[in-house]
This record gives C-alpha cells, sequence and structure tokens, in this order.
C-alpha cells in the first residue's frame, strides 16, 4: 500500500462503555420484566463496588490531572466517558481517534445481568440484560457522530432464531460486530462445531457483521465476584478487606500495581489469558464455517497476537500430519478471514507484524480501562512503531480496521483530517516520549515484554480433540 496523503487515520478496535447506575438501564428493559430485574440491578451493583480501580496513568506521582484527565480515580468521576458522551469525544479528539469499535462495560460498572462479571442468571433473565444493554449502546452510540460502532452481545443463543433476530436489530441500530456465542459458558449449549448454529453464522454473513471475540469469553457467571472476594481477602485479610470494601478505599500506587500484577496472572483469575478464545480460531475452520462463509471476518480483540505466529506454523504442521475437514491451510483461513486487535499493544508485537500480516494487525487503546493506551495514545504509538515504515503503520492504527468492520470509510477518513495525527508528528518523534513513560507503559501493560512461548503440546491436545468432534 502507497503512502496515503493527509493525517493517519487511529481507529481503535477495542473501547467499552457502560452506563452509570445499573438502574440506568432499567427503562431499557421491556414492560413486563422491569419490576423482576429491579432490585437485581441494585444488588448486582453492589456487589460490583467490591472492584479495585488502580491508577494506571503515565503522569508522575506530583503531576495531578485536572478535570476529565483524572479519569481513573478510584472513584467513579461524574465525568467519565464509558457513560458520557461529551466527555467520551472529548478524549477521543484529544487523542486523534476517529473511529472506536464499543465493547460492553468497563472498570466503573456492572453490565445487566448477562455478563461474566455478574453472578449467575437464567437464560431469559440474561436475553433480557442482552437487549436492555443494546438499545443503551444505541442511544449512546447516537451522540458520537457515526464515530463509534457497537459490537452485539449474541446473547444466550438457546433460541436460535431470537438470538438472529435481535442480531437483525443490531445491525441496524449502528452495531457492526458480535461476540462468539459462548460468551458466558453454558453446559446446556451445544459444541460451537455443531450445526445448532448455522443460522446465526448465515445472518452474520448476510448482515455483514464481523464475528469478535474478547478476553474474558468463555467463563461461567459468577466467578469474576467469587475470585474477587477470595482475592481481597486473601491478601489483605478479612477484617481490612471488609472495612476497605466497606469505606471503598483503596491502597498506594506500590501494592496496587502488585496485586493487579498477581490478579491477572493467578490461575484462579476471571482475567488470566487462556486459550478459550484461540480455541475458537481453529473451531470456526474446523466446522467449516469460513468455507461455507467466505466473506465472513473474525476478530480476536484484547487476547494479544504474539502468539498468533507460532499457533499458525503449529496448526499448519498439524494440518499436514491429520486427516481434517479443513479446505485450506490455517494460515490460509488467516489470511483469508482474520485479525488481531492486540489491546495496549506491545513492542514485540508490532515487531512481529510481518508475521502476524501487516494487512491482519488493528489497534486497541482499550479506552477508558486505566491499563489502556489512553491518554498517551499518541507516545504509545511514537515508541511502538519506531522505524516502522509509514505504509505499514497506516495500516495497523486504523486502515486494516476500515476492512475489518463495516464502517463508512469515507466519513471516518473525512474525521481524521481534522483531529488525526499528521505523520511527521506522530512517527518521528519518539525521542520526545520520557523514558519514564515507557516504563509505565510497561507496568500497567506489559509494553515490553517479550513475545510469548506457545505452548505447543496443550495447543495440539485442543486441536485434536475438537477434530474428534467433527469426526
Amino acid at each position: 500500500m502507497a503512502d496515503t496523503p493527509g493525517n493517519i487515520v487511529i481507529f481503535s478496535a477495542d473501547g467499552h462503555a457502560g452506563a452509570k447506575r445499573m438502574k440506568d438501564y432499567l427503562p431499557y428493559f421491556a414492560h413486563g420484566v422491569r419490576d423482576t430485574v429491579a432490585d437485581l440491578l441494585v444488588e448486582e451493583e453492589r456487589a460490583y463496588r467490591r472492584m479495585i480501580a488502580p491508577d494506571f496513568t503515565s503522569r508522575p506521582a506530583e503531576q495531578k490531572p485536572e478535570g476529565s484527565e483524572r479519569l481513573w480515580s478510584p472513584a467513579a468521576p461524574e465525568r467519565f466517558g464509558g457513560w458520557d458522551i461529551a466527555v467520551r469525544m472529548e478524549q477521543l479528539n484529544r487523542e486523534g481517534v476517529a473511529g472506536e469499535l464499543l465493547v460492553p462495560g468497563h472498570q466503573f460498572s456492572s453490565l445487566p445481568l448477562f455478563s461474566v462479571v455478574n453472578k449467575p442468571f437464567e437464560a431469559d433473565l440474561r436475553t433480557a440484560g442482552v437487549h436492555a444493554y443494546h438499545r443503551w449502546l444505541a442511544d449512546f452510540m447516537a451522540g458520537g457522530d457515526g464515530r463509534l460502532h457497537g459490537m452485539a452481545d449474541p446473547g444466550p443463543c438457546h433460541d436460535i432464531d431470537a438470538a438472529v433476530r435481535e442480531l437483525r436489530w443490531a445491525r441496524e441500530h449502528g452495531f457492526v460486530s458480535v461476540g462468539v456465542p459462548g460468551i458466558i459458558e453454558d453446559p446446556s449449549l451445544p459444541s460451537l462445531l455443531s450445526d445448532h448454529y448455522e443460522p446465526f453464522w448465515q445472518a452474520c454473513a448476510d448482515l455483514d457483521m464481523t464475528l469478535m471475540v474478547h478476553a474474558g469469553w468463555g467463563f461461567p457467571q459468577g466467578r469474576y465476584q467469587e475470585f474477587i472476594s477470595a482475592f481481597v481477602t486473601t491478601h489483605l485479610g478479612e477484617q481490612e478487606a471488609t472495612q476497605m470494601l466497606a469505606a471503598q478505599q483503596h491502597l498506594d500506587e506500590e501494592a496496587r500495581a502488585a496485586l493487579q500484577k498477581e490478579f491477572a496472572e493467578s490461575p484462579a483469575s476471571p482475567f488470566r489469558l487462556d486459550f478459550g478464545p484461540r480455541r475458537l480460531l481453529w473451531q470456526l475452520m474446523l466446522a467449516g464455517v469460513f468455507d461455507r462463509y467466505p466473506s465472513l471476518r473474525f476478530v480476536l480483540a484484547e487476547v494479544r497476537s504474539d502468539w498468533v505466529p507460532a499457533t499458525l506454523q503449529l496448526l499448519d504442521s498439524w494440518y499436514e500430519q491429520r486427516t481434517t475437514p479443513l479446505k485450506m491451510r490455517p494460515s490460509e483461513y488467516w489470511a483469508r478471514h482474520c485479525f488481531a486487535t492486540p489491546s495496549s499493544i506491545h513492542k514485540a508485537e508490532v515487531e512481529a507484524r510481518e508475521a502476524v500480516g501487516v494487512e491482519r494487525l488493528m489497534l486497541g487503546i482499550d479506552y477508558p480501562h486505566p491499563e489502556g493506551m489512553w491518554p498517551d495514545t499518541w507516545d504509545w504509538i511514537r515508541v511502538a512503531f519506531d522505524g516502522v515504515p509509514e505504509s505499514e503503520a497506516r495500516l495497523i492504527l486504523g486502515e486494516n480496521a476500515l476492512r475489518a468492520f463495516p464502517v463508512d470509510a469515507a466519513h471516518i477518513r473525512a474525521v481524521a483530517e481534522r483531529i488525526g495525527p499528521d505523520p511527521s508528528r506522530l512517527l518521528s518523534d519518539r525521542e520526545d516520549v520520557p523514558a519514564g513513560h515507557i516504563e509505565h507503559f510497561h507496568r500497567r501493560s506489559g509494553f515490553l515484554r517479550p513475545a510469548e512461548r506457545v505452548d505447543t503440546d496443550a495447543t495440539l491436545e485442543l486441536a485434536d480433540e475438537d477434530l474428534r468432534l467433527v469426526g
């Protein structure tokens, strides 16, 4: 791709949005269930307030940000871009972000009954919650000047025809992608390799809706709340934990960082990276979804991309040594259908861009999460993309997203001309980034972490297990 004139398009393929209070979702529930869910929403909000919100901004401690810049505050701020559309657009404009894909939820609020952050609920209540969230987000996106695009939740998918009807509603109201069924672990559902989901895959293709998986896919409801409670009590002691949670007090920065690191890496953590989202990659191949729907796109978000090259190489070797229903090599499916959005992109992931596919890699700023790139997006890019040709940087920073999602590319490019960065400013000023900021990027998201060593045995074991399921 030749260098494109004009400002660089920055499109974040991973942002988050949700209402300020659970009661804000209540008007979006169907009249018949509002009385039923009203108290449940209050209970879920109380449970969610147990969450610790750490400070991961890259500002020196002695510098106190003002106004809406202090969005990470441990106490939910009054003006916050997760629910305040005016604040969000201010922040996107300041960061030069022309377009954004919105995933359900953020650090300051729970979701209405359907998410992994909730306690267990029956499928009908989860469905009602999905519908309420979709309608809330549609109203939120309406204030985004055509720059905000929703990721729909697939819902429980017991009634696949009902799931398709909701998918059609979502597409008509500004949603451009949908999560792969199974976001909530549900043993009563058939495997994704079954034909139960065929109407869903067909609807995605017919509606030009991008399939998407985000970190946290495949966990049971309730695990998050159980883990938070056990984790905080274990590390702080029962009495101190009770006092802290009751007063919503927070730890100093060093203690918070240590807890956050152990929280993310604990084998019991619901947010520890695992094989669930990765496994979808070859399950969709084995199920023949990509063969039947050659135009279908699949995006992996917030599950990193450093594992992709080694995994594709491993799967290609596996394909050559097994009898499979695949019509192409796994790497060929990847090159035709798949994209990776490693939120808060690591230096090593940019360096491996050719192995992942320069046209298959996207940017995820993860706004407004504290581990995300904001409010340092330009500095983050300056360091991560140091030495990257402008043509390749343009693809990863935004142009690939304009192909991965059915958005109005002309409109997004016009916005970029108004607010986006000039390439001479964004891609040539790495020396202006303070060393302390780079260290902070690493502390909050592992920015300097080396590429993952893929577990060959575990990957092959899971691939063989899925191959046996398709016979």
